[in-house]
């Protein structure tokens, strides 16, 4: 009698453990996003979008946990001698419908990126690659770029130079490969869930509907087994304040940067308490100055300006999360020089550039205009504003008034060249130089708001395009980037921050300086 009830006890035990693992919470992240998802085709990697993207999809290379850049769907590549030759294997990997991705899905999604008639705003990160810019320019037709599957497993793809860099910018989602019978089917897949929408990254979207996304961890991705979170719920909360009384309140797993914002007053707050955490970014808080506009127009003009701004006052009294005043444009993480380009506030000095600058233009004080700072609406701008309004005035005698526009406006007026001074955060897409001193190369690039160009600029960083050797190169970048500094068409401010708070039991989250955030590696404690 013992023992038949005890063989009928096991199985209910039994029963009860599978019943209770059953009813395990899933290992699911909440996220806010300050601004709505427009589409999830990887070349439309703008705003937040860019952070879901890089869930959805995976490109040949991928981020390791340290930020390390690693085979993602390439098994492996080699390089040729002049580095200028990168031949990709790729690994047994798959859509999430269970196509194979292969070479020819890469070769189809890049070469749209680059075609003339269905290029995105992105499409300048594959300027590396051979006759990209020239069939941007409707030089060359798209099969001349570098781009081209030899078989199924294979992409070859050739560059102009050699791009040290260029492995990194596989790992972006603008980089990631298009499954090319959907889009032929469909060419509006990518704009909400359907039967023609298919992914390859870890991640897959099982919900989209307003305010609302929800990704799970995608079964057909190859590397899924290591993987232990479940799923990521996304909510659209355009309110930095809100956001962070939901963290507060248990509702959200992070808060900041780069998928949501924390108001100034209450990030300062934070941080004084110990409560933020801050790390150094790839960008900085700048001015670009229209050089076709009278007075700006003048190098000493620009210099005055730039010389007279005391930036320690800024960072020490209104960003206060222990930013780093910028007598260049290029941050520790990518710097060609520890010195710096200028002295911060030299009012002195200062004040003999815009005497001269007087003297070339024939000019005295009391006739210059007023001239007009366009800013992106929004306080803390504003403050931060100010003050440099007020120090220009004591310093210089110069009048400034604020013009403040929403986000789009503002963008929208600097790319026409219907601005004077115009305040903008610069990030960087890659750990180099080049990215951010190529943004001055040409006077036509759509990013280069200044509409300054220089010869000499130019022959320097073709000159480190060309060099193979990082030393040679690396000085030709200091070269570039001390012209740049001695003609001032932008003015440094400060390098940027990137600041969060995260729920203590989420670990294994990689935030890059690049404001690059990666969940695969991720779970709870």
């Amino acid at each position: 009698m013992k023992s038949l009830s005890l063989l009928l006890i096991i199985p209910l035990l039994f029963s009860c453990a599978e019943k209770e693992k059953k009813q395990e919470p899933k290992q699911v992240i909440k996220l806010a996003f300050s601004a709505p998802v427009q589409s999830l085709d990887p070349r439309n990697s703008l705003g937040p979008s860019t952070h879901l993207l890089d869930m959805l999809y995976e490109g040949l290379m991928r981020l390791g946990p340290k930020g390390e850049i690693i085979p993602g769907v390439a098994e492996s590549f080699t390089i040729s001698e002049d580095q200028k030759t990168y031949t990709f294997k790729l690994r047994n990997s798959y859509w999430s419908n269970g196509d194979p991705v292969t070479a020819y899905d890469f070769e189809y999604a890049w070469k749209k990126s680059v075609s003339p008639l269905q290029a995105r705003e992105s499409a300048f990160l594959f300027y590396a690659i051979k006759n990209v810019k020239a069939c941007l320019e409707k030089k060359v037709g798209v099969d001349d770029v570098g781009i081209v599957a030899l078989d199924e497993k294979t992409l070859k793809v050739e560059l102009e130079h050699p791009a040290p860099y260029f492995l990194a910018l596989c790992v972006r989602s603008t980089y990631a490969p298009i499954r090319k019978g959907i889009e032929l089917k469909n060419f509006k897949w990518g704009n909400g869930m359907n039967e023609n929408f298919v992914t390859n990254g870890p991640f897959l979207v099982k919900r989209w509907k307003e305010g609302e996304i929800y990704v799970e961890k995608n079964p057909s991705y190859w590397d899924s087994r290591s993987m232990k979170i479940d799923g990521i719920q996304i909510v659209i909360v355009p309110d930095g304040n809100t956001q962070f009384l939901l963290y507060e309140k248990g509702e959200l797993d992070w808060v900041g940067q780069p998928t949501g914002s924390i108001p100034p007053d209450i990030r300062a707050h934070a941080y004084k308490k110990g409560e933020l955490q801050v790390m150094d970014a790839v960008g900085l808080h700048m001015f670009f100055l229209n050089s076709e506009k009278p007075p700006f127009n003048n190098k000493n003009f620009r210099k005055a300006l730039a010389y007279a701004i005391d930036r320690q006052s800024l960072v020490d009294h209104i960003f206060q999360l222990g930013e780093k005043p910028a007598m260049g444009i290029l941050n520790a993480d990518i710097a060609v020089t520890d010195k710096p380009y200028f002295e911060n506030g030299n009012i002195e000095l200062a004040k003999k550039h815009l005497d001269r600058a007087l003297l070339e233009m024939g000019m005295a004080l009391e006739d210059l205009p007023t001239l007009t700072l366009s800013q992106r609406d929004g306080s803390f701008n504003l403050t931060v504003n100010q003050a440099i309004q007020q120090q220009l005035h004591a310093n210089l005698g110069l009048h400034v008034e604020i013009d403040q526009l929403d986000f789009p406006v503002h963008m929208n007026q600097m790319i026409k060249g219907d601005y004077e001074i115009a305040d903008i955060t610069w990030s960087s897409v890659i750990k180099d130089p080049s990215y951010t001193l190529n943004v001055f190369r040409y006077r036509n690039s759509d990013m280069n708001v200044s509409f300054w160009e220089h010869l000499t600029y130019q022959d320097l960083l073709k000159e480190a395009d060309e060099e193979i050797d990082l030393e040679k190169r690396r000085e030709h970048l200091h070269l570039a980037e001390m012209l740049l500094m001695e003609e001032m068409p932008v003015i440094p401010l400060c390098f940027s921050k990137i600041y969060f708070a995260c729920n203590k039991h989420l670990k294994g989250v990689y935030i890059s300086s690049l404001k690059e955030i990666d969940f695969r590696y991720a779970y709870f404690e």
